[in-house]
């Protein structure tokens, strides 16, 4: 199967030394055997949170659902194949147009679609995130002479829902009670990384730090709230010391919003509150390329949880009071010939699950 993922694809060691031994829990070893699989034997406390890198987007605000109709998008299929096998109770897809006709089709068409042979999921809950990747940033970004294209939009978006993020759900997300980042301004950071890139005057003003968003979205489950906090960062561009830089910011907003520090403004324009004792799990894409050890090390370390679950970029970091009781990874299968994915099309990564228990 052709993949074009931008960096390894590996679990981290200390994840695999915290898979379980009981067969209560199957932990994919064979990437892409369905025996495999996870199966869903829980406690009444036991919470499975998946995340995977969807790469399902299209290139208008209305082009996903388009390739969707039907049912046959094969990168979709995948995708769908994914989460079937997973039974995750929450799951955190990355790179997925966050545009609600597309989102209700592929919940319809590909998760709960009793012509195909794929077991159904059913996620009667969502929530879509729209940040700053898409926004039009009044400048000339690619210095073409013309303002307003999609290279000129923060993150090179061609419209505000592209390429961001979808939480499925299959408990009540409390959106009343959702909180986004995704307008904070780089310079505002604490011992920002912005000078170390060069940038200055209006334009470095106005960049936001991050580059899609944060969103901490609230799961009521069984009479417990937990907080999960999606988001995905800088992928490796071509002014790496620009990306680096960003990145290393984005991944300590997110710390820093868990811990409270003031100066983490909410897109709501109040201040970040903290996570304090509440149960959180940071889900998504994290990391898209090999040279980000020197920032993820710190951060995983920050959190209590340097043996988190990654592969290809994909993360899962539960709040390190939680007891880890199994984890795993699923491979894409090998497309059929008439699938074949067209060779302009990034192909969705694997998708990683962690049970976490009360």
């Amino acid at each position: 199967m052709r993949k074009i993922l931008v960096g390894t694809a590996s679990l981290s060691l200390g994840a695999l030394c915290l898979l379980p031994a009981t067969a209560a829990f199957a932990v994919p070893t064979s990437f892409g055997n369905q025996a495999d699989e996870p199966t869903q034997l829980f406690s009444g406390s036991s919470l499975r949170v998946a995340t995977i890198q969807a790469n399902l987007t299209g290139d208008t605000a209305d082009g996903l659902e388009e390739k969707l109709m039907g049912g046959t998008n094969s990168q979709a299929a995948q995708v769908a194949d994914s989460l079937s096998a997973a039974d995750a109770d929450v799951v955190v897809l990355t790179n997925m147009d966050a545009e609600q006709g597309a989102v209700d089709t592929f919940k319809n068409l590909y998760l709960n679609n009793i012509a195909d042979d794929r077991t159904d999921v059913d996620y009667p809950y969502s929530y879509l995130a729209v940040g700053s990747k898409g926004l039009q940033s009044g400048a000339d970004l690619n210095a073409d002479g013309v303002i307003g294209s999609a290279e000129d939009a923060w993150g090179q978006g061609a419209f505000e829902e592209q390429g961001s993020i979808v939480v499925l759900s299959k408990y009540p997300v409390d959106e009343g009670k959702i909180t986004a980042v995704s307008k904070l301004k780089w310079q505002q950071v604490e011992n920002d990384q912005l000078h170390h890139t060069g940038l200055s005057g209006v334009l470095a003003a106005s960049i936001p730090v991050m580059s899609t968003g944060l969103w901490d979205i609230p799961i009521n489950y069984r009479g417990q709230q937990v907080h999960v906090v999606a988001t995905q960062t800088e992928p490796e561009g071509r002014n790496r010391e620009f990306s680096q830089a960003r990145h290393a910011d984005e991944l300590k907003v997110i710390s820093d919003y868990v811990a409270g520090k003031d100066y983490v403004h909410t897109d709501s324009d109040g201040h970040a509150e903290g996570l304090g004792g509440e149960k959180f799990v940071v889900a998504g894409a994290l990391d898209l390329q090999d040279s980000s050890a020197d920032r993820l090390e710190p951060f995983l370390q920050g959190l209590a949880r340097e043996d988190a679950l990654n592969d290809g970029g994909s993360y899962l970091v539960p709040d390190s009071s939680w007891e880890v009781t199994g984890q795993g990874r699923i491979e894409q299968r090998e497309p059929l010939l008439e699938e074949a994915v067209p060779n302009d099309v990034e192909e969705p990564g694997s998708l990683i699950w962690t049970d976490i228990e009360f």
